[in-house]
């Protein structure tokens, strides 16, 4: 079944999106939208465009191997009575509980920000050549949920934006690629979603000095070193 767009009544305040609707647990961190939300991500369901409900990042050992990764997930969703085509999933080998979560507000928005992090395949993407192809479950998965109305050009700008902080909080962390030296933009297998009510403050950008931009930027940001930075004390690399 296709999702559509929630119609609000006129003059009602869509800010409905909080982090009281995150669960974490050692198997799953879900985010239930009482509407579905248009989403931009590169999910291993739920990915390109579209409207969703329903948010998981999974929890796989380190050493997951699928060959048809995509229907196994899909499997896992309708067993844990999920519908897929509703549900933007991700998985993660790190420890879900190492997850950092932030409401970040300004003028009238509010963004909620979500970030699990490691850095056991830590990658610099300018030299991506020098490490083999390899498909395993994302480490830095991040979730960026909006309470405003986005334009076409704003879901991509957040993108940029919200990989650009990714970016500058690695290097802060002083993460390294292991097979270059140099300073990780980020890992092989990350992904990215951008969920928004569509209702609300209109947001035509979201490039790194807009409103939208400002708070998705410090967000992921902060978010994203906290989590680094409970994954490598956890693992006792800090």
């Amino acid at each position: 079944m296709m999702l559509v767009p929630h119609q609000w009544p006129s003059g009602q305040n869509p800010l409905l999106l909080k982090e009281s609707m995150l669960k974490v647990s050692n198997e799953t961190i879900t985010f239930e939208s009482p509407v579905p939300l248009r989403t931009m991500s590169s999910g291993v369901t739920g990915s390109g465009v579209g409207w969703h409900r329903s948010f998981v990042n999974r929890h796989v050992d380190k050493n997951y191997q699928c060959d048809n990764f995509k229907e196994e997930m899909i499997l896992y969703l309708k067993d844990h009575g999920y519908d897929p085509n509703e549900t933007v999933g991700m998985m993660t080998a790190v420890n879900l509980h190492d997850v950092s979560h932030q409401v970040f507000e300004e003028a009238g928005l509010s963004v909620l920000v979500v970030v699990t992090a490691g850095a056991g395949n830590a990658v610099d993407a300018s030299l991506g050549e020098r490490h083999r192809v390899l498909v395993s479950p994302g480490t830095i998965n991040t979730w960026v949920f909006v309470n405003g109305k986005l334009t076409e050009e704003a879901f991509i700008q957040s993108i940029m934006t919200a990989t650009e902080a990714k970016v500058k909080a690695l290097h802060e962390c002083q993460v390294v690629d292991s097979s270059t030296g140099t300073l990780a933009t980020g890992t092989s297998t990350d992904s990215i979603l951008i969920a928004a009510t569509q209702e609300g403050p209109f947001l035509p950008f979201g490039g790194s000095i807009t409103l939208l931009g400002r708070l998705v930027g410090k967000g992921v940001f902060l978010c994203t070193k906290e989590a680094l930075h409970n994954h490598l004390q956890r693992n006792g690399l800090r």
